[in-house]
């Protein structure tokens, strides 16, 4: 299989996949009884689903982030996400009503930063729009005048306590801390990934800023696949639909056995060149 072959190949199946994942969701969605008695609930967990299903499929989309260099800008907040639903269905009625209200509370910190910002000179004509139409979307939700801001986390406890309470502190463990690493450029990530050894031994073995190229790896196309799928058994988990769609998991892992073994083959398959005597 030339490279040409093989990008096309993966092309449809990273495709197939978008699609699958998407079916998933809202196959979950039609399912799931609307209660209008608590639509905080329904907003909150439905949206934090929706943002794994766009983390998920935006990373998929474009195989050069396959890499230790920025997947994880998208594995890091997948974690988040599921962190936050998974502390949220514990006691959904409250802690959706939290999760809005820590929302709304940054949405106006920010305004009031942009007025202070403005006070002191003619403020654009878009900039007036944008503050009118962020005031608009807190006041549909709740009173402005109403609204706290608390400078905390938004349920109280830090991410840890939460995934403790939740049940999920390996996932914490093994995912969420691996790739803050990454998502706050910490040196236990710069140093592998922007740092080479010097050539020259009389530099005393330094290292020197660089950019190491880091070539695609699948693997993190299925780490994505699968942290949305464990996002989506969480939900099965608490909210019971009754349709249990086939997996994109399934499907996408299925597909990349076959097309390794395809390159695999074709490999095989192509003829050693002798090198000169």
């Amino acid at each position: 299989m030339n490279n040409r072959a093989f990008h096309s190949n993966l092309r449809k199946l990273v495709e197939a996949y978008i699609r699958r994942a998407n079916q998933e969701f809202q196959s979950r969605l039609k399912a799931w009884p609307l209660d209008l008695t608590n639509n905080e609930v329904h907003e909150v967990v439905g949206a934090l689903m929706s943002r794994q299903v766009t983390l998920a499929t935006h990373l998929a989309a474009c195989s050069p982030n396959w890499n230790g260099h920025a997947a994880p800008l998208f594995l890091r907040p997948m974690a988040d996400v599921y962190v936050n639903l998974a502390w949220v269905l514990c006691d959904p009625n409250e802690r959706a009503k939290k999760f809005i209200m820590y929302g709304l509370g940054q949405a106006k910190l920010e305004l009031e930063h942009r007025r202070a910002d403005m006070a002191s000179r003619q403020p654009l004509n878009e900039e007036l729009e944008f503050i009118e139409g962020m005031e608009a979307w807190i006041n549909e939700q709740r009173a402005i005048f109403l609204t706290d801001v608390n400078l905390g986390s938004w349920s109280g406890l830090s991410t840890r306590k939460m995934a403790d309470e939740a049940g999920c502190i390996d996932f914490y463990n093994y995912v969420y801390t691996p790739f803050s690493s990454c998502v706050h450029s910490t040196w236990n990530h710069i140093a592998k990934y922007n740092l080479r050894p010097c050539n020259n031994p009389l530099h005393r073995y330094h290292s020197i800023p660089a950019i190491v190229e880091a070539p695609i790896d699948p693997h993190y196309l299925h780490l994505a696949a699968r942290y949305l799928q464990k996002t989506f058994a969480k939900f099965d988990e608490t909210c019971s639909p009754q349709t249990k769609p086939r997996s994109a998991l399934d499907a996408l892992t299925r597909d990349l056995n076959s097309l390794e073994r395809k390159v695999s083959t074709a490999l095989k398959k192509t003829p050693h060149r002798r090198g000169k005597r």
